[in-house]
């Protein structure tokens, strides 16, 4: 691979991280693709037989496909830097045989109320809870801090869904501004009266969102303000849903443009540092050349079935609250599988 070409791989590469990681677009691939791109910068010579574990051979493309990749599930968390709770919670479903991702988004504020097996898990490790167990989504994480916030967080999410996580994603806001800055920005087309936003808490920290209106290019650090918006007439489904349309939008733009990476050994670096997963490098070099086929019509979005309520928390105050519609929810996932196994019986 000449050099052009290789630092078009990895500025696709390095993109796919931005819609596999933060904000949506899942992420569940986000370690793969870092260490595919630090793989690349090493060993360029050596990159295009990574998929296959063996060097590149010219007739390649006339033998039969490869196998298709297993399926998986996979949990993401993009994590608020300063108060070290989700402000993103995406589980994502990978198609192995259509090469295809559903993205389930979900409200940070759904109501959890804690099985006796979770509360032994944050016992086990240390961690204090209210003892009647009610507790928001995002604070379920917060609560079980790093050593087990992931794991009672994905067991609560998979109870509800009924699966099984295969792999979890944990990516904090600083990854999601270097990735943004890396592609060159995206652009949005923001309500005319802009987003204008202040707010400091103990619990969310500070957020301050100044973005005119009109279509803007948006840097990392717009990007991030964007996200993290609050103020709309439905609460956290307008976020989640204003945050499906960026990932749309940076994941059509980023593919459409040739933008090629100048620094991509720096930047790749610089995401390991606020990174973490377990899906290791074995699956990682395994499904590179998938993510490389992706393309945006391969991507579908959904939003976890149910009713935000502002109702009484344990202590009778009035608490936003995102009420899950656990037959719907469960229904959800089945048609996502059942779609699935429809077309790959037309494959």
């Amino acid at each position: 691979m000449d050099k052009f070409l290789l630092k078009k791989y990895i500025a696709i590469v390095v993109s796919l991280i931005s819609c596999f990681a933060i904000v949506l677009g899942s992420a569940s691939m986000a370690y793969n693709v870092i260490v595919a791109g630090q793989a690349a910068i090493a060993a360029p010579n050596e990159l295009n037989g990574m998929a296959s574990g063996h060097g590149y051979d010219e007739d390649e493309d006339a033998k039969e496909p490869a196998p298709s990749l297993p399926d998986l599930n996979i949990l993401v968390l993009g994590i608020d830097n300063e108060a070290n709770l989700p402000d993103v919670i995406l589980v994502l479903t990978y198609d192995g045989v259509n090469n295809a991702i559903d993205i389930i988004s979900v409200p940070r504020d759904v109501q959890v109320v804690m099985s006796p097996y979770e509360m032994d898990m944050l016992r086990d490790a240390g961690r204090w809870f209210p003892e009647h167990g009610v507790v928001k989504l995002n604070e379920l994480f917060a609560r079980g801090g790093n050593a087990v916030g992931y794991r009672v967080t994905s067991h609560h999410i998979g109870n509800l869904l009924d699966i099984e996580f295969d792999n979890y994603v944990i990516l904090d806001l600083d990854a999601f501004r270097y990735i943004v800055d890396a592609v060159g920005g995206v652009y949005m087309d923001i309500r005319p009266e802009g987003m204008y936003y202040n707010v400091n808490n103990a619990v969310g920290g500070t957020i301050e969102v100044r973005i005119p209106g009109g279509r803007q290019l948006l840097d990392g650090n717009m990007a991030e303000q964007f996200v993290r918006f609050r103020q709309y007439r439905d609460g956290d489904l307008g976020r989640i849903d204003a945050n499906q349309q960026f990932m749309r939008e940076f994941f059509t733009q980023v593919l459409a443009r040739e933008h090629i990476l100048d620094n991509a050994g720096p930047l790749v670096a610089s995401f390991m540092t606020h990174v973490r997963t377990d899906f290791g490098l074995p699956n990682a070099l395994r499904y590179v050349g998938a993510l490389d086929a992706l393309n945006p019509g391969s991507i579908d979005f959904y939003t976890m079935p149910g009713q935000p309520v502002d109702a009484p928390n344990p202590a009778g105050v009035i608490t936003s609250w995102f009420f899950v519609d656990h037959a719907e929810a469960r229904q959800l996932v089945n048609e996502i599988r059942r779609g699935n196994m429809i077309d790959n019986q037309h494959n």
